[in-house]
């Protein structure tokens, strides 16, 4: 749970009941190694809710043709399942990508919090909209761009989701997906993924070195990509009501 408040604390600092608030959300926490499934799509109903304490986890949903297209990434702090939770049966298939620590709770203990206190449900409506708009910066970027410009953007939402609560110090960081997921996410093969890579190394834009990725060429990255940090775009002043 000290993770959510952290990366929500970071975005906007939380009162004592607030907390409270949050920490009172979950009923149990448990561990899952990488491969779980949390939530099939169309079988399970999505009455649960998962907050992520450590780990990675991905959201995806089968295609007729057989293919999987990997819709969100979810990290340390992060709420897991909210798309889900309007319909009787789930939407989209939750996968532990690694081993992860994980609270769970019922959807229904949304509405007390949000009850008594307004400001929790803004600030978990806040991170909601934020997540919706990763994902249309992404579709967009699949609908709109080449390979090159989808992996370059992908690289830097996955850098900048994994900031908020790492030591950024480090400069090196885990994209947490394999070539295979990461074509899953873009729209790419897995051969095409490898490709792209090997341009990046060789035009001295990325490294890689024991499964992690180093950004040599920031602004060349975010012209590739297109990128729009959505952390740094946030205007928090709507429901502040100390004024």
């Amino acid at each position: 749970m000290q993770n959510l408040l952290a990366k929500y604390g970071k975005v906007t600092p939380l009162r004592a009941e607030e907390e409270d608030a949050f920490k009172g959300l979950a009923s149990a926490k448990r561990s899952y190694e990488a491969g779980t499934n949390l939530v099939a799509s169309e079988i399970d109903e999505p009455d649960q809710l998962f907050i992520v304490e450590e780990g990675r986890l991905f959201a995806s949903l089968d295609l007729p043709s057989g293919e999987r297209a990997i819709t969100r990434l979810y990290f340390s702090g992060d709420i897991v399942g909210t798309a889900n939770i309007p319909f009787e049966h789930a939407t989209q298939t939750i996968t532990v990508n690694a081993p992860s620590v994980i609270y769970i709770f019922p959807r229904a203990n949304l509405i007390d919090a949000f009850t008594r206190m307004p400001r929790v449900a803004a600030i978990f409506y806040t991170f909601a909209a934020m997540e919706n708009a990763i994902l249309n910066d992404r579709l967009v970027s699949i609908g709109r761009t080449r390979g090159r410009a989808r992996l370059a953007a992908l690289i830097l939402e996955i850098e900048t989701r994994r900031n908020l609560l790492a030591d950024t110090a480090d400069d090196h960081f885990r994209l947490g997906l394999t070539q295979g997921q990461i074509g899953d996410a873009i729209g790419l093969t897995e051969v095409q993924v490898s490709r792209l890579f090997r341009q990046f190394i060789g035009e001295g834009i990325v490294e890689r070195k024991s499964g992690t990725v180093k950004i040599l060429q920031r602004d060349r990255l975010v012209e590739l990509g297109q990128f729009t940090d959505r952390y740094k775009d946030l205007d928090l002043d709507w429901f502040e009501d100390d004024r």
